[in-house]
């Protein structure tokens, strides 16, 4: 049976969703990073393209709606060499149809004229360029491989191309000041791509950057600094024409991320590749284990006598009613028009929306959330205090 045919079957033609590739290399590993990725090194891409697409295959019953959004993320999925890119999208070509957003990381000194023209052959409509910043001394702080030179004529480059163009920025690093990172924004604002995300650093459990702080040979950004430079950030990209439309991220009109739109609002996707996630829209849950190895050999072995069972490959949870009505609140409310009372309510009753509403007004009284008869919204006050005002919100749903 086809995938059309699934569809029409499956009666889920309200839905949608994506499909997102986990390419598991890169060159080197930033200091702050804990996605899960190998080096380059020892990449066997034929075998890994191989087992992505073996991977689909033996899922391709999961993929009971419309593939609207495709994101190859990672790692660094420009290093995919061309004959291997090419032969993943045309695997992918079938599903294509419906497809709105194909996006690709790209690192900006894997950007050539060669390589812009086969992700364009491939299909994909839009890049998302992992520049962090502009200045130079701060991307050898965080063990970036490119320069801010390369940076900007890599965007160039591919503005030549591409009319969707979104790229990274990330303040509070090593040695960033506020002139900096003012110089960053107002860099960004002069080469105007269609979508900016930015992040503050974080410090996560492992990583070289956490390693480095807790021996005392890198200094964390004072919180205070951090907060001046969100604040200047959501001030210039506001004044610029973007819309501020999730907490870490600001798009010009028509150009929202739609693939991480579809993580936000609870629509189902497919992952692919060691450590993806999946999701089908309802209760259920799936993660790939984070061994590359034991991906690709039972993915490429026809899955019998390789040592690794789905099981262990594949985890699959349940969630449970209360842990839905949590995960909501907490993504719905990263989105500027944050969470309609309408929705809550048909998907989780009476009880949760009156205590939703009842944890809402407590807040709205200290200004941290805007509530209507239609809707619950963090105010602009609440965005450096977000990860705690919306806990609050969802305490006791």
């Amino acid at each position: 049976m086809t995938g059309k045919e699934r569809l029409a079957d499956s009666g889920m033609k309200h839905h949608d969703g994506g499909l997102y590739v986990h390419v598991a290399y890169c060159r080197s590993k930033c200091i702050y990073c804990d996605f899960f990725s190998a080096g380059d090194r020892i990449a066997d891409w034929r075998r890994y393209v191989d087992a992505l697409c073996s991977e689909f295959r033996y899922r391709i019953e999961e993929l009971a709606w419309p593939l609207r959004t495709i994101y190859f993320g990672g790692g660094t999925p420009s290093l995919l060499p061309e004959r291997e890119f090419m032969r993943l999208c045309a695997f992918l070509k079938p599903f294509m149809e419906t497809v709105e957003e194909f996006t690709i990381e790209v690192n900006p000194d894997d950007v050539s004229e060669d390589m812009l023209a086969v992700w364009e052959r491939g299909g994909v409509t839009r890049l998302s360029m992992g520049i962090q910043s502009f200045d130079d001394s701060v991307l050898r702080a965080i063990g970036r491989r490119h320069d801010g030179h390369t940076a900007v004529q890599a965007y160039r480059m591919a503005r030549n191309v591409f009319d969707n163009i979104s790229i990274d920025l990330m303040f509070g690093l090593p040695g960033q000041t506020l002139d900096m990172w003012r110089n960053d924004i107002h860099l960004a604002l002069e080469l105007r791509p269609e979508h900016i995300s930015a992040y503050s650093l974080m410090y996560e459990e492992g990583t070289a950057l956490t390693l480095l702080r807790d021996s005392g040979r890198l200094e964390e950004t004072p919180e205070e600094l951090s907060e001046m430079m969100f604040r200047m950030l959501i001030e210039e990209l506001s004044e610029a024409g973007y819309d501020h439309y999730e907490i870490s991220n600001f798009a010009l009109p028509g150009f929202r991320s739609r693939h991480n739109s579809s993580y936000w609002l609870q629509k189902p996707y497919i992952g692919l590749g060691p450590s993806a996630q999946s999701y089908d829209g309802d209760s259920v849950r799936k993660g790939n284990s984070a061994d590359l190895r034991g991906y690709i050999r039972h993915w490429t072995s026809g899955n019998e006598d390789d040592g690794c069972s789905e099981e262990y490959l594949m985890e699959t949870e349940h969630l449970t009613v209360g842990e839905l009505k949590e995960e909501y609140v907490l993504t719905r409310m990263r989105m500027r028009e944050g969470i309609p009372l309408r929705d809550f309510f048909d998907r989780f009753g009476e009880e949760a929306c009156s205590t939703l509403i009842k944890n809402a007004r407590s807040l709205a009284e200290n200004g941290m959330v805007s509530l209507s008869d239609s809707n619950i919204s963090l105010t602009e006050n609440a965005i450096l205090l977000s990860d705690a005002v919306i806990l609050a919100l969802a305490s006791d749903c």
